[in-house]
């Protein structure tokens, strides 16, 4: 393992230490239990060996103190009673614990989504998040829920052994003490190679799920084109290698438990073979033989168990380092009362000052945009694939910041606002409809959570929708969903014109809002945003170039930059780029 792979995984143990320690009290609780059961557990064989020689005794002598015997008897009953039955307080109190710490941690997650800067969730497949936030979740939590406690139990079990051999006969003790450490050295090189492999399995799992991801959420398109068996040879490729990387990590991690095993047997026969000549020279006691053949069994089982847990250990820690990685993610900063100015009575005048702007420092894709659009005005963009339509909007909204110049909302300076402030006096009608698991009626009153049943409706009339929804057998209340909708494509856009008709912003935003519906259907969406568009400052990105022919102004855009800026009919006049896109 490079030194860089074993700092990020003691970061990775500090911080997970970090998170659970914030129950302090319940784990101190726990080592508490823990090592005084191991401790107890540790003792037994000692006093096993008393009864034994205590019955030697008793059969060569033929006296007997049969208090002292039951008094011995039952503190053996008690040391395993303590030793085991503590086991369901244990895994109890852990429960909690680790489940308190998933609960946080899935808390952070989901605030963590909600401030992630729009650029990561646009560069990152959704499936890959999705298993962070799932799978990698559980694996952590099942390493933390039975493993932690497995680990620290056995831990403490193996140095109480080692403490009561040597006090019991230091001979034979070092017997252990020195094949121990080989058997744990074993253990370490075994499971640094396997602590790369099981991080591998998680990135792989995260790039299977984009695939099912993506082929479940365009399966009309992918049979449309025939591509099944593509999709299936790519998923099978993700697969085959993710059945490699778990066979060669559960290979390697298998050979722990033989090898454990070995050391542990053969310590066993050295400790047989010394004992045994000690036992027939007079120099140990029958008792004191019988402890350390109870010693030796009892410490194959910490050292199987500590071997097992170490594994599980590094696939926890493989899952924690995908979620911290994404949680330590760069996110939008956060804004302060006293760093942003208040905004009341909004207008909806818009321009564009100057504007420069690139994804990559090395590639700027706007170099000197300036555009005004007054209140209430129409504005269509247009132009070739690519030519940056849609990043004026997202920088319009502030999904990404400018690298200079400036956008201002009624002569307010967008970077001085917070982006909620700004956010909420737009409304977006995307080619794209969002459709929400609900009611029809929860699925408008997204745009204004607390409007009533008539508001609802008024919203619906306005925007063609109120028929059709009405001739369902629930109406409002049909439930529908992104998966099970039951609406057409125009029904499902009329639905996003009324959620936007009732929120009421001061500014539109309508990306090519009908290109994906009928003639017919068309019309009833172009009625809609007629009666959306009223009184409202409006920017249309366009396609279909007969639906902007009465904007105020039309920009047409080509590599980031605005070429034409002017009405219809002048643009025509000039018989520039856009008369020729136009006649085209």
């Amino acid at each position: 393992m490079s030194k860089t792979a074993k700092t990020n995984r003691k970061k990775m143990l500090r911080r997970v230490a970090a998170e659970m320690g914030r129950q302090k009290n319940t784990v101190i609780l726990l080592v508490i239990i823990i090592s005084a059961a191991k401790i107890c557990l540790s003792q037994a064989p000692r006093v096993a060996g008393n009864i034994t020689d205590y019955l030697g005794k008793m059969m060569t002598e033929g006296s007997a103190d049969e208090s002292w015997f039951i008094r011995q008897c039952l503190l053996l009953l008690f040391l395993y009673f303590v030793g085991y039955a503590t086991e369901f307080f244990v895994t109890k109190g852990m429960v909690k614990i680790s489940q308190s710490f998933i609960c946080s941690l899935r808390n952070q997650a989901q605030k963590k989504l909600n401030r992630m800067h729009i650029s990561y969730l646009d560069n990152h497949p959704i499936g890959d998040v999705l298993s962070r936030l799932t799978n990698d979740v559980i694996t952590l939590s099942n390493g933390l829920e039975s493993t932690v406690p497995s680990l620290a139990g056995q831990v403490v079990l193996l140095i109480s052994l080692a403490v009561s051999m040597l006090i019991t006969n230091w001979k034979l003790a070092i017997i252990y003490l020195t094949l121990i450490p080989f058997g744990l050295f074993l253990m370490k090189v075994i499971t640094t190679k396997t602590s790369g492999l099981f991080k591998e399995q998680s990135v792989i799992v995260g790039d299977m799920n984009s695939l099912i991801t993506d082929t479940y959420s365009n399966h009309t398109l992918m049979k449309a084109y025939s591509c099944e068996e593509e999709k299936l040879q790519a998923f099978e490729e993700r697969n085959t290698k993710f059945r490699k990387a778990y066979v060669k990590s559960r290979f390697l991690s298998g050979l722990v438990l033989p090898l454990s095993i070995l050391v542990n047997n053969g310590t066993y026969v050295c400790l047989c073979i010394l004992g045994g000549v000690l036992l027939l020279n007079g120099k140990m006691t029958t008792g004191c033989f019988l402890a350390f053949i109870l010693y030796g069994n009892m410490v194959a089982t910490p050292m199987t168990t500590i071997s097992n847990s170490l594994n599980n250990i590094q696939n926890a820690l493989a899952a924690a380092s995908r979620i911290y990685d994404f949680l330590d993610e760069e996110e939008d900063p956060l804004e302060t009362k006293e760093s942003v100015k208040p905004l009341a009575d909004v207008k909806g005048e818009v321009s564009f000052e100057h504007v420069v702007f690139g994804y990559t420092p090395d590639h700027i894709l706007m170099k000197d945009v300036s555009i005004k659009a007054p209140k209430g005005s129409f504005s269509a963009i247009v132009g070739p694939s690519g030519a940056g339509k849609t990043t004026l909007v997202n920088l319009l909204l502030r999904f990404y910041e400018i690298n200079n110049g400036t956008i201002r909302l009624d002569e307010t300076d967008t970077m001085d606002l917070s982006k909620a402030d700004l956010r909420k006096n737009f409304g977006m009608v995307l080619q794209d409809t969002w459709i929400f698991d609900g009611t029809i009626a929860d699925n408008i009153r997204y745009g204004k959570p607390d409007a009533t049943p008539d508001e609802i409706e008024e919203a619906a009339k306005k925007a063609q929708c109120h028929d059709f929804i009405s001739r369902l057998s629930e109406g409002y209340d049909t439930h529908i969903s992104e998966e099970h909708i039951g609406l057409s494509a125009g029904e499902k856009q009329l639905i996003a014109i009324a959620r936007t008709i009732l929120a009421d912003p001061k500014i539109l935003i309508l990306d090519e809002a009908t290109s994906q519906v009928d003639t017919r259907t068309e019309y009833r969406i172009v009625k809609a945003m007629e009666e959306l568009t009223k009184g409202r400052t409006t920017f249309m990105i366009a396609h279909r170039l007969f639906t902007i022919r009465n904007a105020d102004q039309i920009m047409y855009m080509e590599n980031g930059d605005i070429l034409e800026v002017g009405n219809h009919e002048a643009l025509m006049k000039k018989n520039g780029r856009y008369a020729a896109m136009y006649n085209t």
